[in-house]
């Protein structure tokens, strides 16, 4: 029933589903030459995962994804986190910047050991829940983030 209910809401003729921000393409292109590996996790279940990405054209622009359904607790467990390290072969988790709209996404990266704990606008959730969970840092979406200098040289 659920997923019926998130189908038709997503994916029916007209659906307002879009990316958070058009920027969202570029901006994850920019991270990828800079060589910044980009990742997804998600509490849906895979199946809607997939065809989401898809939809919004993101497949040839991540690195790896994952449903809590393919690991053993969801958040704020940091097990999604783990996984798309192991996806994208990073092996220190200090190394890690997760950026999440919810109190549960915070969690999740506070709990994983993440370096860096970015809160977003996008949700719910309001700065100040944020910060209390534990975010690094709030902005109000995750295009506003700067890119880091690219450690290949120009690409």
């Amino acid at each position: 029933r659920f997923m019926a209910t998130i189908t038709d809401a997503y994916f029916a003729p007209g659906a307002p589903v879009g990316l958070i921000d058009p920027a969202l393409p570029a901006f994850f292109g920019r991270l990828r030459r800079a060589g910044v590996r980009v990742a997804l996790d998600t509490g849906y279940p895979k199946e809607l995962q997939d065809r989401l990405i898809v939809h919004l054209q993101l497949a040839d622009i991540i690195d790896a994804h994952v449903s809590s359904y393919e690991v053993t607790e969801g958040r704020p467990y940091p097990y999604m986190i783990f996984s798309v390290m192991e996806k994208c072969k990073v092996m220190n988790v200090r190394r890690v910047a997760k950026v999440g709209d919810s109190v549960r996404d915070i969690e999740e990266g506070r709990n994983a050991g993440c370096g860096l704990v970015i809160g977003v606008l996008s949700g719910a959730d309001s700065a100040e829940m944020l910060l209390s969970a534990g975010a690094d840092v709030v902005v109000q979406k995750i295009t506003d983030l700067p890119v880091p200098p690219s450690k290949f040289g120009k690409m």
